[in-house]
């Protein structure tokens, strides 16, 4: 029986992230994670960038649904599916692709561009869930972790604050 050759460039990686699941330490990780990115986005809504505007219950199913394809696992398979242990500076330079994706929505007038995504404080948080998310995606080898963490996040978002 022959070994499975390792896959190779950013879509074989990406391949690979999306084929594996985490395990149980990976999912722990995941969840703290994704507290200490709720922590911050506590600190960050009490700064004044974002302001409570719950959805209608009506909307929420639709929003969550929709909030998995995009942003999601859209971004996560953009910023994060190509990343991996032992390459810091692919890390880095996604982490840091990520973060300016969002004020490029806003100046360039894309549909998903927010005010927010210009403010330094938001960007703070922005530039928080991404480290999250780069260092599951790191250590779990998956890239589904990464997914559930920022889903949650977005998911938070725009039901408590209308995003």
């Amino acid at each position: 029986m022959t070994a499975e050759p390792r896959p190779s460039g950013p879509v074989g990686e990406t391949l690979a992230a999306l084929k594996r699941l985490p395990d149980f330490r990976a999912a722990i990780e995941g969840l703290l994670l994704f507290l200490m990115v709720v922590a911050a986005g506590a600190w960050t809504a009490n700064s004044g960038v974002l302001h409570l505007k719950p959805l209608p219950s009506d909307e929420l199913l639709i929003t969550w649904l929709s909030a998995f394809i995009v942003p999601t696992l859209s971004e996560e398979v953009l910023f994060r599916g190509w990343v991996r242990k032992g390459a810091p500076l692919a890390a880095v330079a996604s982490l840091l692709a990520y973060i300016l994706w969002h004020p490029v929505q806003t100046w360039a007038g894309l549909p998903f561009g927010r005010p927010e995504f210009l403010d330094p404080a938001f960007l703070g948080l922005i530039a928080w869930l991404g480290l999250a998310c780069t260092l599951s995606r790191i250590r779990s080898g998956s890239i589904w972790p990464a997914v559930v963490i920022h889903w949650g996040v977005v998911v938070m978002w725009k039901s408590l604050y209308g995003g």
